[in-house]
């Protein structure tokens, strides 16, 4: 079976939610033995040829986005025929049995180009319209110009990708119900969580892992990794920990990065809290699962729109207890096992109760191995996947085919 990603990032080059499940379920097909390609931007133009390159059994085909400033009226439409180009280019002579859309934009073009041919599956990991209402808010008067002109075409662009996909997928029900609410189709979702991936779990005692981090032992450790951006709550954690400084002893270690790094920097620093409190950048998936292991609790102070949350799963594989907001999709997963432990977005003050229940042992986690145990049973691999493949595997299909349209790619693929 010939089997097409669209996205805008491809995992290897620029790490996040929607890339990582990308590339999950890209390997997924590829180890059922499907000739598996994946279309998406090209990072680094200047490093990376564009076109097509293997990684891990992956054909990956990068394309450049085409310089156009972000007050050109054709924006759009210019990114999205930079998408069709690229896919007529390296992808445009197979005969795609499936082709799985994760982001509008690139989707948009491999849905122009591909033609009516074509059967689409499109998984929508966070609705483009709420999406981009936050980004644009926090732009000033471009921003302000974008959310006039740019949110209704963003709308009909979504709306024309889930009318022309024979399967709509969510990952939770919050998604399928903002679908709802903008589009009027969510009795057309299908809801699939994805899985907790291989390479989360206990593999150490908590002292172990603190040591092979550096991590000192003799204080509360509280951990989280999220893109340092607004809706993402950093400053609302910083916040809530600041006020329990002078009573309690721990320490608030941050993962992962973004453009208001320097800004949650400073307010640790204003607040007097910066050492307690580490900045620890991108972190690897091996660091990653070591600072689950280590962390007394996990924190995910989300504001607003968090459409699942594969953090909370892998957290809870490595047996590692949750304090999270009610934002999106959050309590879907936290609620059977971790009800207790959910306070209102945006809200310091709640998030700092809540904590402090904690550090004075009013309120006590559930068994650790009751978290891991969940988490296997509702998220599993061997749960999720054969949803997933039902969904995407056209009727009679099974497997790889052979001969000349197979997934390998003509031409360039072999220079």
């Amino acid at each position: 079976m010939n089997y097409l990603v669209a996205v805008d990032n491809c995992f290897a080059d620029t790490p996040s939610g929607s890339a990582r499940v990308a590339w999950d379920i890209a390997k997924m097909a590829r180890d059922r033995g499907w000739s598996v390609s994946m279309l998406c931007l090209n990072p680094k133009p200047e490093e990376l040829p564009d076109g097509p390159s293997e990684n891990e059994g992956i054909t990956v085909v990068r394309y450049s986005k085409p310089r156009v400033s972000g007050w050109h009226p054709m924006r759009t439409s210019k990114l999205i025929d930079a998408a069709a180009y690229a896919f007529d280019k390296w992808l445009g002579k197979v005969r795609w049995d499936t082709i799985h859309i994760h982001t509008p934009i690139t989707g948009a073009g491999v849905m122009k180009a591909a033609g009516d041919t074509s059967r689409f599956v499109y998984t929508v990991h966070s609705p483009v319209v709420s999406e981009q209402e936050i980004n644009w808010a926090n732009q000033g008067c471009l921003g302000r110009a974008k959310l006039v002109f740019g949110l209704p075409i963003l709308k009909s662009l979504e709306k024309r990708l889930l009318t022309r996909s024979s399967e709509i997928h969510a990952l939770s029900e919050f998604t399928r119900s903002e679908i709802q609410r903008f589009h009027g189709i969510g009795n057309r979702v299908t809801v699939i969580p994805h899985w907790c991936r291989d390479g989360f779990g206990r593999s150490f005692t908590k002292p172990e892992a603190r040591k092979i981090l550096g991590l000192p032992n003799d204080s509360t450790i509280f951990f989280t990794v999220r893109q340092h951006k607004e809706r993402y709550g950093i400053d609302v954690a910083i916040r809530a920990l600041a006020a329990l400084a002078a009573k309690h002893r721990w320490t608030f270690y941050i993962g992962g990065d973004g453009p208001l790094r320097p800004k949650f920097e400073s307010l640790a620093s204003q607040l007097g809290v910066d050492d307690h409190i580490t900045f620890m950048g991108h972190l690897t998936d091996e660091v990653l699962a070591l600072a689950y292991q280590a962390a007394d609790a996990f924190l995910l102070p989300t504001i607003a729109l968090e459409c699942f949350g594969l953090i909370i799963l892998e957290a809870l594989a490595c047996e590692c207890p949750i304090i999270a907001t009610d934002a999106g999709a959050i309590p879907e997963i936290m609620r059977p096992i971790l009800s207790d432990f959910i306070v209102p977005a945006g809200d310091p003050d709640a998030l700092k109760e809540k904590i402090q229940a904690v550090l004075e042992k009013r309120l006590k986690f559930p068994p650790s191995s009751s978290l891991a145990a969940f988490a296997d049973s509702k998220y599993g691999k061997s749960v999720i996947v054969p949803k997933l493949l039902g969904l995407l595997q056209p009727s009679g299909k099974c497997g790889k085919q052979q001969g000349k349209n197979s997934g390998q790619i003509p031409g360039e693929m072999h220079e």
